[in-house]
C-alpha cells in the first residue's frame, strides 16, 4: 500500500517552483504571485538575482517571522522582496486621492 501526503503549503509550493525555475535556468528577477492564507491575500514574491535554494528557503524564513502577527506582508530583504497585490478597488481609492491631492495642490475647485 502507498499513501501520500497531498496538501501542500504556499511555502511548499514556492519553494518547489523556485526549483525547477532555477534547473531551468530561468532569467532573473523572477516574481511569483501566490495567496498567502495568513494574511488572505494575492501576494507577490520577487527574487532580483540568482542565489541557492537553502539562501532562498532562509529568506522567506525571515519574511515569515518578521510579518509574523502584522496585518501587512509587506518584506524586504537583500534576497527577496515581498508585497500583496491591490485589488482593483484599493487602485481606484489611490487615484482618486491622488487626483485629490492634485486638485487641492492647484487649486482647481478653490
Amino acid at each position: 500500500m502507498t499513501t501520500r501526503n497531498l496538501n501542500k503549503t504556499w511555502r511548499d509550493i514556492v519553494f518547489e517552483q523556485y526549483q525547477a525555475d532555477l534547473e531551468a535556468d530561468s532569467p532573473f528577477p523572477i516574481r511569483y504571485l501566490i495567496f498567502l492564507h495568513r494574511w488572505k491575500k494575492d501576494t507577490f514574491i520577487s527574487i532580483p538575482n540568482k542565489i541557492e535554494i537553502m539562501t532562498f528557503r532562509r529568506a522567506i524564513l525571515d519574511f515569515v517571522r518578521s510579518r509574523d502577527g502584522e496585518e501587512d506582508p509587506t518584506f524586504s530583504n537583500e534576497h527577496i522582496s515581498v508585497w500583496p497585490r491591490k485589488t482593483f478597488r484599493e487602485r481606484q481609492e489611490e487615484e482618486a486621492a491622488k487626483e485629490g491631492n492634485e486638485t487641492k495642490e492647484t487649486g482647481f475647485l478653490d
